[in-house]
């Protein structure tokens, strides 16, 4: 399922002042092979990972980095070759293939006047623990402190909030899950308009809905966003046209933050660097 992370890199006053003389953006394009951030298919199969391309797109200040990670080999997870060759029936022309390990690939949208990378993913996103380090390798190319970056996650009161806010913005819910002790409810659909469904959601407390999709159509086509109360707090965006444009998906990432922000009351930055924030955010 694709799914959004937003990474605040720095406190917002640090990354201002760090980046009044740093030409971060120039920095950022010519990023190449040289460079520590970038993929090295030398390295150790299972190991590697990095940025593979760095372009600019077309909202000012933001470069999109598209980025690869493996994991270790997982030798338990044997081919069918392996296991017929273990019981001697593999033909002697056919040979058994080394075991793959499994990658997966992430765009990552910085947008270097606020000091935000939003992290989106297709499929499997990359573990948490590989974009930080490749944020830390970023800190020798740039020439920025990017060690203290905050993945941003919320309390999970703040659904009952996004729904409210969602609605403002032309959003209807979707999909919703419960986890009832020994009872899981699954619906979607039309929610609002479903008199039957109402009765059932008006029967449960809010707060036990553990995943909550919100949709709306429009010239852009089927836009869907959801909450997911786990302990990653993932952002799913489940539906991506096949045509969409990186600078569409972009804005509505740029959308979803907005209504997140609305339903916290705060910037994103601000709620991931509490200490000594700045007030002229929003």
């Amino acid at each position: 399922m694709p799914q959004l992370k937003i990474i605040c890199l720095s406190h917002p006053k640090v990354w201002s002042e760090m980046t009044q003389k740093s030409n971060t953006l120039q920095k950022m394009l010519t990023l190449n092979q040289g460079s520590n951030s970038w993929l090295n298919l030398s390295d150790e199969r299972g190991t590697r990972q990095g940025i593979y391309k760095v372009e600019k797109i077309g909202k000012e200040n933001h470069i999109l980095a598209r980025f690869v990670s493996e994991c270790s080999v997982k030798e338990e997870f044997q081919s069918l070759e392996r296991l017929l060759s273990e019981d001697g029936c593999l033909p002697r022309e056919i040979e058994v293939p080394l075991p793959v390990p499994r990658a997966t690939k992430a765009l990552l949208f910085f947008d270097l006047s606020e000091g935000i990378c939003y992290m989106y993913s297709l499929g499997m996103a990359p573990p948490e623990s590989s974009i930080i380090q490749i944020l830390i390798q970023l800190q020798t190319d740039l020439g920025l402190r990017l060690e203290d970056a905050r993945v941003f996650e919320w309390e999970e009161r703040l659904v009952t909030k996004v729904t409210e806010f969602a609605r403002r913005e032309g959003f209807t819910p979707y999909k919703v899950k419960a986890d009832l002790e020994t009872v899981k409810v699954v619906a979607e659909g039309d929610l609002d308009n479903n008199e039957q469904w109402k009765k059932i959601e008006g029967a449960v407390e809010f707060e036990r809905w553990k995943t909550i999709a919100y949709v709306k159509s429009g010239d852009t086509g089927i836009f869907i966003f959801g909450l997911t109360k786990n302990r990653s707090k993932m952002i799913s965006m489940p539906y991506i046209e096949e045509d969409i444009s990186i600078e569409n998906l972009l804005n509505r990432i740029l959308q979803m933050r907005q209504i997140v922000e609305k339903s916290l009351g705060c910037d994103v930055r601000e709620y991931c660097f509490p200490e000594q924030v700045l007030s002229t955010f929003m």
